[in-house]
This record gives structure tokens, sequence and C-alpha cells, in this order.
């Protein structure tokens, strides 16, 4: 292709006018951290879009497409020296992409290799192409779009193939284990049907009865029957510790144990109260333990054990047609397993707990979240669709703002700070526990936020060893009635 000629006061320019697209959100000074949690790197990991890199040449955006009001921002023009432009292959190639981005302007805000600077990183993108053609068409932000005349349809596609390539390969699966399993997946069984009797005790009662000695009566009924989950979630615990031979695992095991018998005191003042308020105070410290701890530990211990399988799934409008760029949920340990769906509405997660029921959330803004339970066997793979629907006439979804990372850099294994202000329009904010994110589709995890009073949610925790570059984490709340609130991301820049 024909070399670019880039005048400095040109390349200046175009540095200040990209430099926009990435900074970081001014973080928002926090005084008190809600909790403590440094998570290990995730053993599972997102498997990078099924779909093929298109190939051929795509139509163009037509020239009359309306641009978005922050896009106005016009493309730099580059001079091109008077010298024959060599063919390119039909066909996207990754390593002709890599041999055009560092002539092309794309390099000079992502980064020779693609991996942040000024922008975002690039490389292994989990965007479609058509997102990433969209993005550059029409810009973005203080991101100026590009016409053909600076990057060609065919161009594109050629550097899409190289960031695609760049993405991290299919794990290892891990060895199915040698010894007893049965009594570990039935106390995963348990703690979950244990966890769901916690939040019918907590949730129903406003639902089914009128009054305050009805309410009462159903946060007794669903505390009594947890309490006899709770019962043979011990039971196989204490079996399934002796059958692990893993000293890791047998901790796990222990830590569920603890949990589970501060869940039966919370069942058992329940069952004692005699008001409705006290009682379903004592259920939502039920439904905490079991969402954010004793299940998180019990998803952990089945995995850590070798009990692994893979799950694909795929989003869909209520028409049947996918919805890309939907943020999938997969739930593994303290810090669930986070991707994004591609153009064909499909995330891959491979190396998950291999459990009857295990919570697979997505998510999209101004649509109701909705969750499927995957029955995953060891070394299988299960499939299934997920429909969100778009909110109700009546539904309005909570709102997030002030999301901050902080410090907004330093290393790739700093110790930060997620933060965030969740509200709700109608005045009341009934939020699901385990669903407050920063979640990076990049990075294939998702951090929950802890209440930390009033509207705040807060996280302080340690980066798992980030690659330099900017990363983004996309901030939303979901509340009890599964509508998902609006979506914040902010960048945290790895040194």
């Amino acid at each position: 292709m024909s070399k670019k000629v880039f005048p400095l006061q040109l390349a200046v320019v175009l540095c200040w006018l990209l430099a926009g697209c990435a900074q970081p959100a001014t973080p928002t000074p926090t005084a008190t951290v809600a909790a403590t949690h440094t998570p290990a790197p995730p053993t599972s990991t997102l498997v990078p879009s099924e779909a093929a890199v298109p190939t051929g040449t795509l139509t163009p955006i037509p020239p009359d497409t309306p641009m978005p009001e922050d896009t106005a921002t016009p493309a730099p023009t580059f001079t091109s020296e008077p010298t024959a432009t060599p063919l390119l292959p039909a066909e996207p190639d990754p390593a002709v992409g890599e041999q055009l981005w560092p002539a092309l302007p794309c390099s000079a805000c992502h980064g020779q290799k693609a991996e942040g600077d000024f922008g975002p990183r690039l490389a292994g993108t989990g965007l479609s192409f058509e997102q990433v053609r969209a993005r550059v068409r029409l810009g973005k932000g203080q991101m100026p779009a590009f016409d053909e005349d600076t990057v060609s349809e065919l161009q594109l596609q050629h550097l899409y193939a190289w960031l695609r390539s760049m993405a991290q390969p299919t794990p290892t699966p891990i060895a199915r284990p040698s010894f007893p399993t049965q009594a570990l997946t039935e106390m995963w069984y348990f703690v979950n049907e244990m966890r769901i009797r916690a939040d019918f005790a907590k949730d129903l009662p406003v639902r089914v009865a009128a009054d305050e000695a009805g309410r009462l009566q159903v946060v007794k009924d669903y505390s009594g029957d947890g309490l006899n989950q709770a019962q043979q979630v011990l039971a196989k615990a204490n079996q399934a510790r002796n059958d692990v031979p893993n000293e890791s695992v047998r901790a796990i095991i222990t830590e569920i144990i603890g949990q589970t018998n501060r869940v039966v005191q919370h069942f058992t003042r329940a069952r004692a109260a005699g008001t409705y308020g006290e009682a379903w105070a004592e259920a939502a410290e039920a439904v905490y333990i079991c969402r954010l701890d004793t299940l998180p530990w019990a998803t952990q211990a089945v995995r850590d054990a070798g009990l692994v399988g893979t799950v694909r799934v795929r989003v869909v409008d209520p028409s049947g047609q996918p919805i890309a760029g939907a943020f999938v949920t997969v739930l593994t340990d303290h810090t669930p397993l986070a991707g994004r769906t591609d153009n064909s509405g499909r995330a891959t997660f491979v190396n998950v707990a291999a459990v009857p029921a295990l919570p697979v959330k997505a998510y999209s803004a101004g649509r109701v979240y909705h969750e499927w339970n995957f029955n995953v066997s060891a070394g299988a793979t299960a499939d299934g669709t997920i429909t969100l629907p778009s909110l109700s006439g009546q539904a309005v979804a909570p709102m997030v703002s002030d999301a901050a990372i902080e410090p907004g850099a330093g290393p790739g294994d700093a110790t930060v700070t997620f933060s965030l202000t969740v509200t709700d329009p109608q005045g009341s904010l009934d939020l699901a526990e385990d669903q407050i994110f920063a979640l990076s589709p990049e990075l294939g995890f998702a951090y929950v936020l802890l209440h930390a009073g009033g509207s705040r949610y807060e996280l302080r925790t340690t980066l798992p060893g980030l690659p330099v570059g900017l990363h983004t984490w996309s901030f939303f709340a979901v509340d009890h009635e599964c509508n998902t609130s609006n979506i914040i991301d902010v960048q945290y820049r790895a040194r």
C-alpha cells in the first residue's frame, strides 16, 4: 500500500483528537471501603467469539448515514506519496493486517501492537467486525471517523483478522478427578436450594400476602424450608471434605460449612421473630450470605476439584433475533466469568463448574435481565438460549452514575477501589445483591460491588496482573424486578 506522510503538526493534532476516546473517568473520592476481596485470576476463560472473521467485501455504509451527535469531529487528512499501491489478498489475512497496522492512523492512539495507549486496547477484541467497522466509519466521542480513502474496506477486514488472532487461546481442560465426587456435587445442589429458599423468604411475602401477619408467615415457612436445605448442605459438605484429597478444596468446603452455619442462625431467628420486619431482616441477611459467599464458594469447590465442562449461550430478543454486545456472566467463584456476545448473539465459556443448575445471566441496557440454569456435565458442552425482552411500559430501571476506579492508572497488579452510585427513579432501591457489576469482557471476569451505605456500592480489590494498556470496565446494576440499568464505561490504564 502507499506510504502515508504525517506532518509533525498533523501528528500532534491527531494525538489530541484521539486522546479523549480513552481518558479514564475522574475517580470519585470515597471515604470508606465496603469490602476487600483479592480474587485469583479465573481458571476458566472466555473463548473468543465463534463467529468467523468476515470474508469478502462488505457493503459500505451509505454516505447519507446520520452521524451520532458526539461524532462531529472530521477525520484528519493524510497525504499519500504518488507510489503504486500493492494488491492486497482478497480474503482477510492476519499477517497482512499486522503489516498494515503501523502505516495506518490506528496505531497512533491504540499502540504499535494494538495494546492500547491513548486509545483502548484492541488486541484480541471481543467486538464483532460490524461493531469495529461502525466505530471506524462513524467515530465516537473525540475519535474521528475514517473514510475508505484512509482505511479501505479490505484493509479493515485484514486489520480485524489480525486483532482477533491475538485473542487468548482456549485453555487446556482440567483433568477429571479420580476420587468420589457425588457428595461434592450434592453439596452444591443443596447450597443452591438453600439460596432459593432465602430468596423466597425475602422477596415473596409482599407479592403473595396482603397483610403483615400473612407476610410474616411466608417468611417463616420459607425459612423453615431453608433450614432443612441447610442441614443437607452440612451433611454433604462433611462427607465431601472426607472424599476430596485436595487441601485447597477441603479448605473451601470448611468455609462453606461456616457460612452455612451463619445462614442457619438467620433462618432460626426469622422463624422466632414476632414481626414481619424482624423476620424479613433476618431473611435478607441469609440471602446476602448465600448469594455473595456460600454459592460462589460451592461453585469454586466443584470447579477446583476438576469437575468442569463448557457452556455455549445464545442471547436473542423475543423475535428470535440475536442481540450482539449483550453482557453474559457465568458463576465460577466470587469473581464471575464475563463476556460479551458476538454478532450472532453467541458466547462460549470453558472450564466452568459441572453442576446441575449453573447460573448463566445475560444483560443489555434497556432490557429485562434473564438467567438460564445450565445443566453442565463434566467434560461435556451445555447449550442454551436466553431471551431478553425490552422493559415493559410501566417498568423503570435503576440508574447508575459516578462510576470510578481509584486510582485510574497504575501497575497491572495494583490495589484499586471500584465504586458506583445507584439510584431508583421510583424512589425505592431494591437491587439484586450479586448483580452490581464492574465487568470486563476483554479480561473475562466481573467484579461484584458491595453495599457501602446509602446509594453507594464499592469493592476494593487487587488487580490480577493486567497487561500494559487501557482496560475498560462496564458498570451497571440490576434490580429485583430484573430491570437492567444504564451502562457506564470506565477505563484503567495499566503501566
